[in-house]
């Protein structure tokens, strides 16, 4: 039979030392492989003899290939590289199978380990692709893993990579806000990190755990709601606030009301007792002893009128200038608004005393426009001119902070007599 010295040079023998070169690799990978998923000292050792086998075999083949003399010198060989390359090819052919076949059943090995267990790189990358950072130190602070988002918030929070633990709290504790057993901090960029930190054991060894989470639409969201919140207590504030305003004004607007009436019905009880005095014949004494009585329950503070009074309103007022002998003369449409006809039956009421006693007249002409601004009111009596400038005071002071109570204007002229015009916008 032939033997491997024959054919060493030949396309088979070539073959066959190729194949020994690429079987070496193999068991190269083999050994590393064993040794970064940290098998067991059984496997690993098995795998060193499977490598060491596999280079002694290789280094033979490539030594016995000078047994083949092209020179006819004699040289010394080493009794094993003799007997392999005197031995037929088919039994170095065989070898080299049984070397391929122990490689073939160690790579299954490491392919069922791999599947059923994590390699360390599957571990970092999968810690690469949580939405969180994440970061793990030995006690010094020491850090032996971290993913890339905790890497990134620690370079924009302190310029540099995460290497140091303690390093990078410092500054979270230093640029954050304390809440419960967390810190968030407010980076450059404006995102919010919420930071918890604990120490944890794994395999009786003690390693410090720290977690960012993103919270900026929290954070955002809890900022809104705080300024919220403030606004609120602003707003009780001003609402206490406006209803102890509210409790004076009140209180003002009754002392205003009860001064009001006290002085028209006064004003209209002095005028229509001089009226009564100055013509007797046309006087209506039963009414002018109401008047008074009315006057006197006024002034004594009682709560309830008496069935005999006056009437109010507008009718009230006509009646009023009537006995202080005041003729109205109207013109225009009666204001329907209650607020409208209450300041119509007051200012009729003042004017129509301020006629009859300054002036002495005896007529008092009121024109109603009604507008889409508002209602303008125009009252105007006869009698003597004043020959000094109006004062407003009393009666004309009380009118005016009753039409401004409503916003309205009110105007005093005198061209000649005098005319007080009122204006009350719409509401």
């Amino acid at each position: 039979m032939t033997s491997f010295s024959q054919i060493v040079f030949e396309p088979g023998g070539v073959a066959l030392s190729v194949f020994a070169l690429l079987t070496l690799f193999g068991q190269i990978y083999a050994v590393i492989a064993a040794f970064s998923q940290k098998r067991s000292i059984i496997l690993r050792l098995t795998m060193v003899l499977q490598f060491v086998l596999g280079l002694c075999w290789f280094c033979l083949l490539l030594d016995g290939s000078f047994t083949v003399d092209y020179f006819d010198r004699r040289r010394a060989y080493l009794g094993l590289t003799r007997l392999i390359f005197d031995a037929p090819w088919t039994a170095v052919a065989v070898i080299e199978l049984l070397f391929a076949a122990i490689l073939c059943i160690s790579f299954m090995i490491l392919r069922r380990y791999r599947r059923s267990h994590l390699s360390n790189g599957a571990i970092k990358e999968t810690v690469d692709m949580l939405p969180v950072g994440i970061c793990f130190a030995n006690e010094d602070g020491t850090v032996v893993l971290k993913n890339l988002l905790a890497d990134s918030i620690c370079r924009e929070l302190t310029g540099g990579a995460l290497t140091d633990l303690d390093r990078f709290w410092a500054q979270i504790e230093a640029a954050g806000e304390k809440q419960n057993q967390v810190s968030i901090v407010v980076l450059p960029s404006g995102k919010a990190v919420m930071f918890q930190r604990c120490d944890i054991e794994v395999e009786s060894e003690q390693f410090i755990q720290l977690i960012a989470c993103d919270i900026s639409e929290q954070y955002r969201m809890t900022a809104e709601l705080r300024d919220k919140n403030q606004k609120l207590l602003d707003i009780q504030q001003r609402m206490k606030a406006f209803g102890e305003m509210s409790q004076r004004l009140a209180m003002t607007e009754e002392i205003l009301h009860a001064r009001v009436s006290i002085h028209d019905e006064m004003g209209h009880l002095l005028l229509s007792g001089k009226y009564c005095l100055d013509r007797p014949e046309t006087a209506d004494r039963d009414n002018l002893l109401r008047l008074e009585r009315y006057t006197h329950l006024l002034l004594m503070n009682e709560g309830e009128e008496p069935d005999d009074a006056l009437p109010s309103g507008i009718d009230g007022a006509f009646a009023a200038a009537r006995e202080m002998g005041v003729k109205v003369d109207l013109s225009g449409n009666l204001p329907q608004s209650r607020a409208e006809r209450d300041i119509l039956s007051r200012a009729i009421l003042e004017c129509a005393a301020n006629t009859a006693k300054h002036g002495g007249g005896d007529r008092l002409s009121v024109e109603l426009t009604d507008d889409s601004g508002g209602l303008t009111i125009m009252l105007s009596g006869n009698g003597t001119p004043p020959d000094a400038p109006i004062t407003e005071a009393g009666g004309l002071s009380m009118l005016r902070r009753t039409v401004e109570t409503v916003s309205g204007t009110m105007n005093v002229r005198c061209d000649p007599n005098v005319t007080v015009e009122l204006r009350i916008p719409k509401k």
